[in-house]
């Protein structure tokens, strides 16, 4: 949530975090990480979504 947050400051957690969802989905090298059920990544996942979203 932390990172989704980083990424939209301006709206509730949990919109953030779908929102976030949503982006990781419609990236071809992301979209593993949006089917994962837990809600934290590890640093090299972490690094894979800056890589593809850019750092927030």
């Amino acid at each position: 949530m932390e990172l989704a947050q980083a990424y939209f400051p301006a709206i509730t957690p949990r919109a953030a975090w779908k929102k976030l969802k949503s982006l990781l989905i419609d990236d071809p090298s992301t979209s593993h990480l949006a089917r994962l059920t837990r809600r934290t990544f590890l640093p090299a996942e972490v690094a894979t979504i800056f890589a593809a979203l850019g750092m927030p």
